[in-house]
C-alpha cells in the first residue's frame, strides 16, 4: 500500500515538473521536432508501398483524414484542438500538398534539375519552388486578418503601422484551424527557403549567403527555444509556438545533411527501422506527456 502511494506521488511529481517551465516548453518542442523524422519516414514508406496512380488516391485519403481531424478539433478544448489541428495540418500537407506536387510534376513532365550529371532537385521540388509567389500572396492576405494573434503578424502590424482594423469584440479563436494553418504555412515556408537558397542557379548549398542563412537560423532557433519557448506555462500555447520553432531547427538539420555531415536515416526507413521506430516512440511519449499535463492543468490550460 505504501509502495503504491509512493509510486503515485512520484508520478505526480514528474507530471508537475513536466507541466512547469522549462520542461513544458521542451515537451512541446519534442512533439513538433520528433514528428519531422516520423513524417519523413512515413512518407517514404508510403511511396515505397504504393506506386502508380493509386498513390494519389492514398494521398487524397490522407489529406481527407487531416481535414477531418481539424474539423473535429473545432469542438474540443484548446489543448486537444491544438494537437488535432497540428496533426491534421501535417496530414493535409503530406496528402494534399506533397502528393499534388508529385502528381503535377509527373503529369506536366517537369524535368529534374541536374548538376554534374546527378539529380540535384526532383521535379516536385521545382514545383514547390515555383509556388513561392503564390505563397507570398496567401501570406499577405492571411496576415491582413484583424483578429490574428500570430506574433509575427502582430509585429508587422505594430512596427509598420499595418493594423487592418480593430479586433472583433468577443471573437473566439478556432485553435484547430490556427494550428493547422500554422503547420501548413510553416512547412511550406521552410521548403521554399531551403530550395531557394540551395538552388545552384541562385546561390547553392556552399554559397556564402547560404552559410549566413544557416547561421541566422541557428541564432533564431536558440533564441526561440531558450528565451521564449521554455517560459511557456500553457501546453497548448507552447505547442503552437513550437511549430515554427521546430521549423527553424529542422531547416538546420536538412541543410547540414545536404552538406554531407550525416545520413538522413528518416528517408531510409527500410535500412534503419529501429532508429525510425525510436523516433516514433519518443514522439508518442511526448504526446502522452503533453496530454497528461494538459489534464493536470485543467481549467487554467483552457483559459490560457
Amino acid at each position: 500500500m505504501a509502495t503504491h502511494a509512493q509510486d503515485v506521488g512520484r508520478s505526480d511529481g514528474i507530471l508537475r515538473r513536466v507541466h512547469s517551465p522549462p520542461f513544458l516548453g521542451l515537451t512541446a518542442l519534442a512533439i513538433t521536432l520528433l514528428w519531422k523524422p516520423t513524417a519523413h519516414a512515413l512518407t517514404v514508406t508510403l511511396h515505397g508501398l504504393v506506386t502508380g496512380p493509386v498513390q494519389y488516391l492514398v494521398g487524397a485519403l490522407i489529406g481527407l483524414a487531416g481535414f477531418t481531424l481539424v474539423w473535429q478539433g473545432f469542438k474540443r478544448d484548446e489543448l486537444t484542438a491544438t494537437c488535432m489541428g497540428y496533426m491534421g495540418g501535417s496530414f493535409i500537407w503530406i496528402g494534399w500538398f506533397e502528393y499534388a506536387f508529385d502528381f503535377f510534376a509527373e503529369f506536366l513532365e517537369v524535368p529534374a534539375l541536374l548538376q554534374d550529371g546527378y539529380v540535384f532537385f526532383t521535379p516536385n521540388l521545382l514545383l514547390i519552388e515555383a509556388s513561392a509567389v503564390l505563397y507570398l500572396a496567401l501570406l499577405i492576405f492571411t496576415g491582413a486578418n484583424k483578429d490574428t494573434r500570430c506574433r509575427m503578424f502582430l509585429w508587422f502590424h505594430r512596427n509598420f503601422r499595418l493594423r487592418p482594423n480593430q479586433p472583433t469584440s468577443g471573437y473566439k479563436r478556432q485553435f484547430a484551424r490556427i494550428a493547422a494553418m500554422e503547420t501548413i504555412f510553416i512547412t511550406w515556408f521552410f521548403y521554399l527557403v531551403i530550395i531557394l537558397t540551395c538552388d545552384p542557379r541562385i546561390f547553392g548549398p556552399r554559397h556564402l549567403v547560404t552559410y549566413c542563412v544557416f547561421a541566422a537560423m541557428i541564432v533564431w532557433g536558440v533564441y526561440l527555444v531558450f528565451f521564449k519557448l521554455i517560459k511557456f506555462r500553457s501546453m497548448a500555447g507552447a505547442i503552437r509556438y513550437a511549430i515554427p520553432t521546430a521549423g527553424v531547427l529542422w531547416f538546420c538539420v536538412e541543410l547540414t545533411s545536404l552538406w554531407g555531415w550525416y545520413t538522413e536515416i528518416w528517408i531510409k526507413p527500410a535500412e534503419f527501422p529501429l532508429s525510425n521506430l525510436t523516433f516514433f516512440a519518443l514522439f508518442l511519449a511526448a504526446g502522452v506527456a503533453a496530454n497528461l499535463t494538459g489534464q493536470r492543468g485543467g481549467r487554467a490550460e483552457v483559459s490560457t
